[in-house]
């Protein structure tokens, strides 16, 4: 679980760069409540019924619900994101963190294989190296 928190502020910045989360004030997630963050749930749970097609929407409500601790619900989400866009660094970042914790090593490898084939940033591709690392596989 650790893991999976200290994953949020490493990859705060890109993720949170790119959109704004649908809430009022503009609070990003890290910075609302709970009731706040069910609300962003809920809200990001009818965006995705609306538009299935839209990968950031799936990796904003795998966010969202990493941040409650619904690891299962997030893992579903970042595992839909990666079928829409295989290429989606964040999201095989996220699913290597959510693998690795949940003790499935196979998968934990190849979305961390994946994460730095497709990383833009030095920091998703070194993070993604150490994890490889600490699994005992190399590149």
């Amino acid at each position: 679980m650790r893991l999976i928190l200290l994953a949020l502020f490493l990859a705060a910045a890109p993720v949170s760069r790119a959109q704004t989360p649908p809430t009022e004030g503009n609070k990003g997630i890290y910075q609302q409540s709970e009731v706040e963050l069910k609300k962003t749930a809920a809200d990001l749970e009818e965006a995705v019924r609306q538009h299935p097609e839209k990968v950031e929407l799936h990796i904003r409500l795998g966010f969202t619900y990493t941040k409650l601790g619904k690891i299962d619900e997030a893992r579903k989400s970042f595992e839909t994101s990666v079928k829409l866009d295989p290429k989606k660094a964040i999201a095989h970042y996220m699913l290597g963190l959510i693998y690795e914790n949940k003790g499935l090593r196979d998968e934990a490898i190849s979305a961390w294989k994946t994460c730095l084939e497709n990383a833009d940033g030095p920091r998703l591709r070194e993070t993604a190296i150490k994890h490889l690392h600490h699994l005992g596989t190399t590149r």
